[in-house]
This record gives structure tokens, C-alpha cells and sequence, in this order.
């Protein structure tokens, strides 16, 4: 299939994009927009209108982020999909949040979390109550937190979604530590390892045995502590996150 010359755009578009070219990548976004729009095609104008959007998030150009998400938004619920209207509502959330907009915030996601539900999209749903579960978590009402994530654990899990329900699990034994909660943190933090060597994320692996080797200091095994950071450290350097494989070499080293 030929492909067209808005496409053909949009790619040049995220190329120039990840060689840090930002203005000549906004650019052929925009041009990409003009030319599906010409076309006649919603779906691919609303597609470039994100990928601005999101050079706009990502250079700290909120407004111009919102006027395209808003756009964006307009035409999925124009042409019917739900799903992907839902995809804009949690950008449009997310920049809520960088502002300091913590109503706006929950407002939006509840609206991201109705319209998922619509498309009986469970990924969608786990990930926008886990995103609320932070919230919750941010703002000290930890009840409410286990909650949401307890949700977003079932929504992963109906959903197939490995790494959503690796991540939930990791944030669950983050609350049932912070709780004194010692053993359902421990339970948490080992599946959430499991769940993310399955999928394959070093980095997400790495950082569930680091959390773990917290928790077994915290019980007063030391030992075990500290051979579980030692293996955290050696994924970290697999994965390429020089930092976090100092870091926790040291933390290490300090439990003696």
C-alpha cells in the first residue's frame, strides 16, 4: 500500500524529533495536520495534532500542548473513538498536573476513565486508576490509594497488560511499607520482579529488587539486603542506567 505524502511527513517529522532537530520537527507535524486535513482524513489529522501536542509538552509549552490536545480531542469525539479520545483527555490531564491543578487533574482522568470504560478498554482503565492512585497517594490518603491501584490491578489482569499490573504491584508495596506493612510489601515487591522479568523490562526488574532489598533492611536482614542490591546494581548496568547502578553499588557497600 502506497503510503501518502502526509505519512511519509509525519515520520520525517519524528525523525528530526529524536535527532533533536524540535523546530523543524513542529514544522512537518504541522505540515503533516495541514495535509491530512486537506485529504480528508480525522484520524490522521488528530494524530499529527497529538504528536504536536507533545513536542509542545515536552519543550514546556503548555498552552500551545492544550490547544492541540483540545483539537485533538474535538475531532476523536467527532468521528465516535472513545478510545483514542480518552489517550488526548489523559495528556490534557497530565499537563493539569504539571500546573499544579490537582482538580483539573482528577477531573480529567474520571473523564479519560468513562470514556475507556465505553471502549471496554481495560488497559486504559487500569492505567488512568493507577494514575489517580498516585494522586491519592500524593496527597497522604493512602486508603483511597489502595484503592484505586487494587482497581487498576484487576483492570490489568482482565487486560492481559503484564507490565500495568508489574508497576501497580510495585506502587501497592510502596503503601504497604509506608503503612508499616512489611509482609504484604515484601509479597508485592517479589511479584512485581517476577512480573517484570517475564516481560522482559530490565530497568523495571531492577528497580522491584532494589525495593525489595529496602524492605528485607527494614525486617533487619541485612545480608539478604544486601546480596539483593548487588543483583539490582547488575541489571541497572545491563540496562544502560550508569547512575542507578552507582547508586545502589553504594548502598550496598554502606550495609557492609
Amino acid at each position: 500500500m502506497t503510503r501518502t505524502e502526509a505519512e511519509v511527513i509525519l515520520d520525517e517529522g519524528e525523525k528530526l524529533w529524536l535527532a533533536g532537530e524540535k523546530p523543524q520537527a513542529r514544522e512537518a507535524f504541522r505540515r503533516a495536520r495541514l495535509l491530512y486535513h486537506e485529504a480528508g482524513d480525522p484520524v490522521g489529522e488528530a494524530m499529527a495534532l497529538v504528536q504536536v501536542g507533545d513536542l509542545e509538552a515536552e519543550t514546556g509549552h503548555g498552552v500551545a500542548a492544550r490547544e492541540s490536545y483540545v483539537e485533538a480531542r474535538a475531532i476523536h469525539a467527532r468521528v465516535g473513538d472513545p478510545r483514542h479520545q480518552a489517550e488526548v483527555v489523559v495528556r490534557l490531564a497530565r499537563l493539569a498536573q504539571r500546573d499544579g491543578n490537582s482538580a483539573e487533574a482528577e477531573s480529567l482522568y474520571n473523564a479519560a476513565h468513562e470514556l475507556y470504560d465505553g471502549a471496554s478498554d481495560y488497559s486504559g482503565l487500569g492505567h488512568v486508576s493507577r494514575r489517580l492512585g498516585h494522586m491519592e497517594r500524593d496527597a497522604g490518603r493512602h486508603d483511597k490509594a489502595l484503592d484505586r491501584y487494587r482497581k487498576a490491578l484487576g483492570y490489568f489482569r482482565r487486560s492481559g497488560d503484564t507490565l500495568g499490573e508489574a508497576h501497580t504491584l510495585r506502587s501497592l508495596a510502596t503503601i504497604a511499607r509506608s503503612l508499616g506493612q512489611l509482609d504484604r510489601a515484601h509479597t508485592d515487591g517479589e511479584n512485581a520482579i517476577l512480573l517484570f522479568r517475564e516481560a522482559g523490562d530490565l530497568l523495571g526488574e531492577a528497580k522491584s529488587l532494589r525495593f525489595v532489598a529496602y524492605i528485607l533492611a527494614d525486617e533487619g536482614d541485612k545480608a539478604n539486603a544486601r546480596k539483593t542490591l548487588h543483583q539490582a546494581a547488575k541489571l541497572f548496568a545491563r540496562a544502560g542506567d550508569a547512575r542507578a547502578h552507582d547508586e545502589t553499588d553504594a548502598e550496598a557497600k554502606a550495609l557492609g
